[in-house]
C-alpha cells in the first residue's frame, strides 16, 4: 500500500510542479541498462539487466531550470530483477536554437523498490534498503514544436545513474558492497 501511495503521488505532483512553477510536463521512456556493481563506475557487465524507464516529467523553463521526473524504472542483475520508481530532481541548463536545444543536467535522485524479484521468487527482505539515493548526469536535445501542434516537442537524451545507496546484495561467499550503475536511453514528448 506504501509503495503504490508513492507512486500515485509522485505521479500526480510532477506536472502540478511544472505548472505552478510556469514551465510544462511531458511523457518520457525508453531504454534502461544496469548494473548492480561493487567496482568501478560502468554499468555494463555479462549480468546486467536491460529494461525499461517510463514516466512523467516537469521542467520549470529557461535557459537555467529546475526538473523532477517520476520514472519506472527496471535494474538489477540477472539473479536479482529490481523495479524501482525514480525521483530526480536536477538542474538543467540549456541553449536555447531555433528548432533544435541541447541540454544538459545534474542532480540527486531518490529511488523506492517497488519489486525485486529473483529466479525462485521474491527477494529476502533481510535487512535491504527499499530506498535507495543515487546521483545523476545527463545530456541531451530538445527539437522544436511538433508540426505546427501547440506540443512542446520531441526530446532525446542519455543518462547515467550513480547509486550511492548499499544495496546489501550480500551472499555467504561475499559481504560486497553493491549499488546501482545504470545509463539510460531515454526520448520524450512535452506538452
Amino acid at each position: 500500500m506504501t509503495r503504490s501511495f508513492i507512486a500515485m503521488a509522485a505521479l500526480c505532483a510532477v506536472p502540478t510542479f511544472a505548472l505552478a512553477q510556469g514551465g510544462g510536463f511531458g511523457i518520457k521512456g525508453g531504454l534502461s541498462y544496469g548494473n548492480v556493481s561493487n567496482s568501478g563506475a560502468l554499468p555494463w557487465s555479462v549480468t546486467q539487466r536491460s529494461g525499461i524507464a517510463l514516466g512523467v516529467s516537469a521542467i520549470t523553463g529557461g535557459v537555467v531550470s529546475f526538473g523532477i521526473e517520476a520514472l519506472y524504472a527496471q535494474r538489477g542483475v540477472t539473479s536479482r530483477r529490481l523495479d524501482y520508481l525514480d525521483i530526480p530532481l536536477y538542474l538543467r541548463v540549456a541553449l536555447p536554437v531555433d528548432a533544435v536545444t541541447p541540454f544538459a543536467y545534474a542532480g540527486p535522485q531518490a529511488s523506492f523498490e517497488l519489486k525485486c524479484g529473483t529466479s525462485s521468487g521474491n527477494c529476502p527482505d533481510s535487512g535491504r534498503p527499499k530506498a535507495a539515493y543515487a546521483g545523476i548526469i545527463g545530456a541531451g536535445v530538445r527539437l522544436g514544436a511538433l508540426g505546427g501542434l501547440s506540443l512542446g516537442g520531441l526530446s532525446l537524451e542519455g543518462r547515467y545513474v550513480y547509486g550511492l545507496t548499499d544495496l546489501k546484495l550480500n551472499t555467504i561467499s561475499t559481504s560486497s558492497s553493491y549499488q546501482t550503475r545504470s545509463f539510460l536511453l531515454l526520448a520524450g514528448i512535452g506538452f
